[in-house]
């Protein structure tokens, strides 16, 4: 429900409010099931999400709107755009949110810390990640990815990201991901993946998990769900009023695989390269699929594509090469092991022709230390003791 306009202005300098520079417009969150509409065309794709107390405000621009009671449910409703064809989940805006005491997540949880499930290879401009603490830090090559992540793009930037199993992700400018989950047993080559685009072009070239099946790796945007199929592709999750467009690509090696785009009322299988559909809302079926000119998709998703970090090496090669490293560092050892025992062996010997010299011209002698007849050389130190006690 819509209720009057709060107005906010910065305070002036004898503490009365200035004019008004920003209208936030206030709906109420309280007994609202299955969808809240947001007001603002598609400020619930754009928008700032800030936590103040049980309240969610959206920011954006000179655009706000505070949804009362948001958080006082253990249901709050989905938020829609205005017109209701983009959605935002109740768990995606809660992510976006972030926690309710930021940056006190890590140190009040008793579990050990996580293991990243990625990391950014190629970043230009501004682009940052925020954990699910609510910490925001800068996304330069080689900063880990977690679980929970949220990636964001400023103008002219774009960043590429390589996964656990393999997938690599490309977001481009004016871009907002949410890495909902990525878990994955290489042993077994099973896992699970799930990457919710809100906002900007994007691209990808699935790994192991999608190996698994169709439904084990997805990508959803406001708009549509991409099951995807061990293949190649691109995107844009589009602001209101503009066509959403996924497009399949061949992967790297030439290969092209398969993926289904599915919204609430329609489904497009997409199984040849180029293939295209466009998508204006989240209640109007997936288009008719068209087959994309290679210049048009260049113009689409350029950027996003530009920024893709290198496909990594097949896994059966780097095991090989991490076989033939092991064997190496092994023989090596073996080698300066042997080496060792030769060194400690020539020591020995040297040992003992030491205490044979000393041994050898020592006559054997009497009580009174005087030669015995007949008696040839001691062959050792130990020889020659032993005679002389003898002698005694």
């Amino acid at each position: 429900m819509l209720q009057s306009p709060a107005i906010f202005g910065p305070p002036g300098a004898n503490g009365i409010q200035s004019a008004p520079s920003i209208e936030t417009l206030v709906i109420d969150a309280s007994g609202v099931i299955g969808a809240l509409a947001v007001p603002g065309g598609d400020l619930v794709l754009r928008a700032d999400y800030v936590r103040q107390g049980p309240d969610l405000l959206l920011e954006n621009g000179n655009q706000s709107v505070l949804v009362q009671d948001y958080f006082t449910t253990s249901t709050p409703p989905d938020l829609t755009t205005s017109d209701g064809g983009g959605i935002i989940s109740a768990s995606l805006a809660q992510r976006l949110a972030g926690p309710m005491a930021p940056g006190q997540f890590v140190q009040a949880s008793a579990t050990p810390a996580a293991a990243s499930i990625g990391q950014v290879e190629n970043v230009s401009g501004s682009a940052f990640l925020t954990r699910v603490d609510g910490n925001r830090v800068p996304a330069a090559n080689g900063e880990k990815v977690f679980q929970g992540d949220i990636v964001e793009t400023e103008a002219g930037a774009s960043i590429g990201i390589l996964f656990a199993d393999d997938t690599t992700f490309a977001l481009g400018e004016d871009g907002r991901m949410v890495v909902d989950e990525l878990i994955f047993d290489p042993a077994a080559g099973t896992g699970n993946a799930a990457f919710n685009v809100v906002q900007g072009v994007f691209s990808f070239v699935s790994g192991e998990i999608s190996k698994a099946g169709s439904e084990a790796m997805i990508v959803k945007t406001p708009v549509v769900t991409i099951g995807i199929r061990g293949t190649s592709v691109a995107g844009r999750a589009a602001q209101e009023g503009q066509a959403n467009t996924v497009t399949l690509l061949a992967d790297p090696g030439g290969q092209v695989g398969e993926i289904s785009v599915s919204n609430a009322v329609g489904t497009q299988v997409l199984n040849q390269p180029l293939q295209t559909t466009q998508i204006t809302s989240a209640f109007v079926p997936p288009s008719a699929i068209v087959v994309l000119p290679a210049s048009a998709a260049n113009q689409l998703y350029g950027q996003a594509r530009a920024a893709m970090p290198p496909p990594p090496p097949p896994r059966e090669e780097r095991s090989q090469n991490n076989d033939d490293d092991a064997a190496q560092e092994g023989d090596q050892a073996t080698a300066e092991g042997e080496g060792e025992q030769a060194d400690a062996e020539g020591d020995e010997n040297a040992d003992g022709d030491t205490a044979d010299g000393e041994g050898e011209g020592e006559q054997a002698v009497d009580a009174d230390g005087q030669p015995l007849e007949g008696e040839g050389e001691g062959e050792g130190e130990g020889d020659g003791e032993q005679v002389a006690a003898a002698g005694g």
